[in-house]
């Protein structure tokens, strides 16, 4: 009996079936941890009023209470459906810093290097801007829960549940679909920013389906988040945060990615292609086995 028809016969519902009532249950659960905490906070309970309240420390809090259900959301899934260990969605760090520091010099590439060529084509400026170092600091913790919380649901969990049932570029695909959808949901948002939403997903899964290890997309996905963000001032998907720069528009939305973000930009779509043929066939190369094969 093969791995997969092995794990078919151990899973109570199919693979399907279970990445539903996971976003069900992630969305569900989350907003009701969250609306605890705004209560907890003192944050105003009207959507408009709270979006135009709340401040970067309450942001961090609400998002590590989303923490919460979502550590047990995983745990329960994958304890009773899936009846897999929770250490085999990958977070073991055994030889991982060449994950972590790939991940960070990739965004710093790639964000660094889609600025400038925005800035060469006349398409943005950029400015510097009083900011306080305490709001930088929490917007980098920020960002460090929003990796963690995003590629362990999509990722870590339904990426992996993917693989056990898939071709590896077709669960790569679908995953970086979802990704893509529920993103739908920031503002302004745009056909071109949800393409490059799933070139984000599959980016940040490209290593996932060779390695089954999480490290490198937490770290590209925290990094280039705060790149965009906190230090080059663009809205990230969307949402406005305190910057060290600021982005001018000069250009058109559609090359720069106007008030979504470098994310919602042509050059964005660009830059992410052939990062990701680059990483894939880097690895291509190196795994020769089938992912499910692979072990940390």
């Amino acid at each position: 009996m093969t791995e997969i028809q092995e794990f078919e016969k151990k899973s109570a519902l199919p693979v399907w079936a279970r990445i539903i009532l996971i976003l069900v249950a992630f969305i569900l659960f989350t907003g009701i941890f969250q609306f605890l905490g705004m209560l907890i906070a003192g944050i105003p309970l009207h959507f408009k009023s709270a979006a135009g309240n709340i401040n970067i420390q309450q942001q961090v809090f609400l998002s590590g209470i989303g923490l919460i259900p979502l550590a047990l959301i995983i745990y329960t899934f994958r304890r009773f459906l899936d009846r897999k260990t929770i250490s085999s969605i990958g977070f073991s760090f055994q030889n991982r810093f060449k994950d972590l520091s790939s991940g960070f010099i990739i965004a710093f590439i790639l964000m660094v290097g889609g600025s400038l060529i925005l800035y060469a084509t006349n398409q943005i400026g950029i400015s510097s801007i009083p900011f306080k170092v305490y709001g930088i600091f929490f917007s980098f913790i920020l960002f460090i829960i929003v990796a963690l919380t995003e590629e362990t649901l999509f990722r870590g969990y339904i990426l992996n549940n993917l693989l056990d049932k898939s071709n590896k570029y077709v669960a790569l695909l679908i995953s970086s679909l979802i990704f893509s959808i529920v993103h739908s949901l920031n503002p302004n948002f745009s056909f071109l920013a949800f393409i490059n939403i799933l070139l984000a997903g599959i980016i940040l899964g490209s290593t996932y389906i060779y390695t089954r290890n999480l490290w490198f997309p937490i770290s590209l996905h925290l990094f280039w988040n705060f790149l965009q963000g906190p230090v080059m001032g663009y809205p990230v998907s969307g949402l406005k945060i305190e910057s060290i720069y600021k982005v001018n528009l000069t250009g058109s939305d559609i090359i720069n990615g106007g008030q979504f973000g470098f994310e919602g930009s042509l050059v964005c779509t660009l830059i992410l292609i052939p990062a990701i043929l680059l990483i894939l066939a880097y690895y291509q190369k190196i795994y020769k086995k089938p992912a499910d094969l692979v072990t940390d």
